[in-house]
């Protein structure tokens, strides 16, 4: 298991499932706090990046809100606050107000597939591509 799959697994078992189960609409974590549960040592920025990342967000179902510390990002001391969606992966009612490039990655796969690949589609449409001509000349043309 990669370290930032540690934090995962550990914020989600230890912090938001308990917190979800109170009801709690918004949880904080230190970082230092966190490290130091994991039994780490000089991986703080290697926590800090995990718990900022969007991955973490939606694997876990929280939506980052403030983080409050140095300007680094990069330290014990920094507090992330986290607000606690209604779903795992942000469902429909959680408070995800845009959609991600991720979320409609492969939207068009299947009408594609329909007109043999992209590839082929794309040969396709070069290939009936016509242009008008009149009035339009070569170079070193004299027509």
């Amino acid at each position: 298991m990669k370290f930032s799959e540690e934090v995962q697994h550990y914020f989600q078992i230890n912090y938001v499932n308990p917190a979800r189960k109170r009801g709690q609409r918004s949880i904080e974590v230190r970082a230092g706090e966190l490290h130091r549960r994991l039994g780490w040592s000089r991986r703080v920025p290697l926590v800090c990046a995990a718990l900022s990342s969007k991955k973490l967000q939606r694997n876990v179902g929280v939506r980052l809100t403030e983080k409050d510390g140095p300007p680094s990002g990069q330290s014990p001391t920094v507090v992330f606050h986290y607000e606690i969606l209604d779903a795992v992966g942000g469902g429909q009612n959680s408070a995800k107000a845009t959609t991600d490039l991720m979320d409609i990655y492969g939207i068009g796969a299947e009408v594609f597939e329909k007109l043999g690949g992209g590839e082929q589609y794309l040969r396709r449409e070069r290939e009936e591509l016509q242009f008008p001509t009149e009035g339009l000349h070569r170079s070193g043309d004299n027509a």
